[in-house]
């Protein structure tokens, strides 16, 4: 493997591990959350692991491939890193409104900003290496599913009112 690998892919693991990680820290699955009503086709709660390991590490894979890339202009990397840090910060913002918050309703207004910054991730990495942006498709599929999920439950147990309890 280039040595000049090494650097791109610490510091992709290191920025998604870390989106990873925050994340996690503002997600409860406690009483409020199993008592939520939950479409019959939602997945099993320990899915939920795999399936965004699985994304972070295309996001991942798809960032070091645009970073290394010949395309582009110093500008156009720099919006790139600012699309996957516009993106982390949705994240983590979508997790924290709906699970620390408990509401999923508004973890649903704020959803098609979180949506259109995995967009806007793809798009800016297609200029750096236009085949980096392929390894975006899992998280844009995985985030498709994720609004759909959010909605029933909206639909599901709304309305929600007041702060969290406990």
């Amino acid at each position: 493997m280039d040595g000049s690998l090494w650097g791109p892919i610490t510091a992709a693991v290191a920025f998604w591990a870390t989106v990873a990680v925050a994340g996690a820290l503002v997600t409860d699955i406690g009483p409020w959350y199993k008592g939520l009503k939950m479409p019959a086709w939602k997945p099993r709660d320990a899915l939920f692991g795999p399936i965004w390991t699985t994304v972070f590490i295309g996001a991942g894979t798809g960032g070091v491939i645009a970073w290394r890339g010949d395309g582009g202009t110093p500008m156009e990397r720099k919006l790139f890193l600012l699309a996957c840090l516009v993106n982390a910060i949705g994240n983590v913002h979508w997790s924290y409104l709906f699970f620390r918050t408990r509401r999923p309703d508004h973890a649903l207004v704020q959803v098609p900003f979180f949506y259109l910054s995995i967009l806007f991730m793809y798009w800016t990495s297609r200029p750096l290496a236009y085949e980096a942006g392929i390894w975006f498709a899992p998280y844009i599929a995985w985030v498709t599913a994720a609004i759909k999920l959010n909605w029933d439950v909206v639909k599901l147990n709304g309305p929600f009112a007041g702060t969290p309890k406990g």
